[in-house]
């Protein structure tokens, strides 16, 4: 038979009384002296245990580069965080999600992304000679508005207010 078989208690031996008076209570291994017990709500260890300071860019890289399973039509693909992370970001800008947009462009800028990469030339091409000469026309006027400009001065033989001439005539 076991002895932690329940079914073998003595029938003599007495639960261990909970609120025994003074005289009644043993002093004993497992059983300090009323003194010497915690007082009610009192831990054992105040200081408690020692942390370890949480070192939150590492953190963050792990979780960064956890593998997670993703599930694309009828495929299941594993990649990164970081990948499924980016990935929502670009769907949610693409969705017209303005905050996305924003966080997008940040990214970009700091991972050096060029976001019109090959838009360049579909805008050369898409502005005609012509349209560029009207854009052009009307900067100028803009610019006149903004800025004065300095006053352009004839040569000076295309003048007729030289003194020494009038003194001749």
């Amino acid at each position: 038979m076991s002895k932690h078989n329940n079914n073998n208690r003595r029938a003599d031996a007495a639960p261990a009384p909970t609120d025994t008076p003074e005289q009644d209570y043993k002093v004993g291994p497992g059983r300090p002296p009323k003194e010497y017990r915690f007082k009610p709500g009192q831990s054992g260890n105040p200081k408690g245990l020692k942390r370890k300071p949480t070192d939150l860019k590492a953190a963050l890289e792990r979780a960064l580069h956890e593998p997670i399973k993703l599930k694309q039509g009828e495929r299941e693909r594993t990649m990164t965080m970081a990948e499924a992370g980016i990935k929502q970001l670009v769907a949610q800008f693409v969705k017209g999600n303005h905050q996305a947009r924003r966080d997008l462009i940040v990214l970009a800028d700091k991972l050096g992304i060029d976001l019109m990469a090959g838009q360049q030339q579909a805008l050369q091409e898409g502005v005609a000679a012509n349209h560029e000469a009207i854009l052009n026309a009307y900067v100028d006027r803009q610019y006149d508005r903004v800025v004065t400009r300095a006053p352009v001065f004839a040569p000076a033989e295309l003048l007729d207010d030289d003194p020494q001439d009038q003194n001749q005539d």
